[in-house]
């Protein structure tokens, strides 16, 4: 257990998922993450930067050139320069201090030591380890305890057995590497469906929602296009044509009540508005039938309509270990009670909660994530949900002061463009997320004291 000065400021990032192939990466962020590192490199006293799974997307990377790795190539992009610049500049402060722990994305820097040696003769990270273990006296005389490992090993479907063996691949590892990192690069497809946004979806588990959400969506888009308004234009030229022919009769009929100028045409319109109707219907009860057939596809391997919730069921074990009944994955530290803040990351979904139990208060924070979202809106109308854009640019401070030890969950705001349909931005109307401004600065989401 490292101990820590009253002075010292520990920051906890994770989940910015650095890297990838062409199409594959997720990372849109580094003005925003470079500039963290700056006012960190910049900030008088200790620091402890605690870099928690996930940093780098090594599974996002397929071949590798001879002579290279996956941190080598990621390092080495242009795009990146000024960010890596500022991480190795906050390394080399006094009193600076980089830590990086594993996550299952980036299980590689166990596995590979050629990627430890990379980040090393880079000067990016000065420490490698499974978790992260300090104590701190706020000055009150009582040490605090801060625990924090990434988080992936509370998920069955993404924890990994041995980090030493590169063939101990869980679940997850083959839905990034098997299908979303082949289907990410193939880009847009027939029918409105822009595959490289697939990473993006949170959760995972609404991936059946977000392909039956924007097929639809598009389906409503050309029909209108194409299909209704050169309908309604016909429409509006024959309502126009029997007016002008009803006037010049001397009928004096008025506009919508002039069809019996010409009956044939008005007939007709009439057909095709039946016709419209009942295959609307047909279209619609297939719709619904397809609905609850992917309802039941998706709730049986856990997703909507299923009681599977990645970041609950973490935040219910994290809470179990605190109270004794079980032990930390990643630590051999044996009193998992003493911890007074655990830390955690992996769900993409920051979160902070103070428990308060038997007169005790403890802290269960989620760093969150550093990526864009594609997350549903419920729109005016009941089912299929809008997907909508949104930055989540989360970290979490700790530190003493004034006899406590704070812990601040912050974030960076940023506005995402919407790539949406017009038809996707009718049903969502009034419901779409604020965008915050482009200049706006980091700010505290929320905090809590131990």
């Amino acid at each position: 257990m490292l101990e820590l000065g009253s002075d010292v400021l520990v920051v906890f990032l994770s989940d910015s998922h650095i890297g990838g192939d062409p199409g594959c990466d997720g990372f849109e962020s580094p003005e925003r993450l470079e500039s963290l590192f700056m006012e960190l490199a910049g900030r008088e006293g200790p620091v402890e930067l605690v870099l928690a799974g996930d940093f780098f997307d090594f599974l996002q990377i397929g071949a590798v050139p001879e002579g290279k790795d996956r941190a080598a190539l990621t390092v080495g992009r242009p795009e990146y320069a000024g960010m890596f610049a500022a991480l190795r500049r906050l390394r080399e402060g006094e009193g600076k201090r980089v830590v990086y722990l594993p996550g299952n994305h980036d299980a590689e820097v166990w596995w590979n030591p050629a990627v430890r040696r990379t980040l090393r003769e880079e000067g990016l990270v000065d420490e490698f380890a499974f978790s992260y273990l300090a104590a701190m006296d706020p000055g009150d005389g009582r040490r605090r305890v801060v625990y924090c490992e990434h988080g992936n090993q509370l998920d069955p479907a993404n924890a990994v057995g041995d980090y030493g063996d590169r063939l101990d691949t869980p679940l997850g590892h083959h839905v990034v590497t098997d299908f979303t990192r082949r289907l990410a690069p193939i880009g847009e497809v027939p029918g409105g469906l822009d595959l490289s946004e697939i990473k993006m979806v949170y959760p995972l588990v609404a991936i059946p929602r977000w392909v039956l959400s924007r097929f639809f969506y598009a389906l409503l888009s050309k029909g209108g296009l194409y299909l209704l308004l050169p309908l309604l234009v016909a429409y509006a030229v024959y309502r126009s044509a029997a007016y002008v022919v009803s006037v010049s009769r001397g009928q004096g009929d008025g506009f919508l009540a002039s069809y019996e100028a010409l009956p044939g045409l008005h007939w007709l319109f009439a057909e095709i508005f039946g016709f419209a109707v009942v295959v609307a219907v047909i279209f619609g009860l297939a719709f619904f039938a397809f609905r609850r057939a992917v309802r039941k596809a998706v709730g049986a391997v856990g997703g909507e309509g299923g009681d599977y919730d990645p970041a609950g069921d973490s935040r219910r074990r994290i809470e179990g270990i605190l109270r004794g009944e079980g032990s930390l994955p990643m630590s051999s530290f044996g009193e998992p009670e003493r911890i007074d803040v655990f830390v955690s990351g992996h769900t993409h979904l920051p979160a902070l909660e103070v428990l308060e139990e038997r007169g005790r208060r403890r802290v269960v924070v989620n760093s969150g994530c550093f990526l864009r979202q594609l997350r549903p809106v419920a729109p005016i109308t009941r089912e299929p949900p809008v997907f909508v854009s949104r930055f989540v640019l989360t970290h979490v401070r700790i530190f003493a002061r004034e006899g406590e030890l704070r812990v601040e969950l912050w974030e960076h705001p940023k506005p995402a463009e919407q790539r949406l349909g017009w038809v996707e931005r009718l049903f969502a109307a009034g419901r779409l997320p604020e965008q915050p401004e482009a200049k706006a600065r980091a700010r505290i989401r929320t905090a809590a004291v131990v």
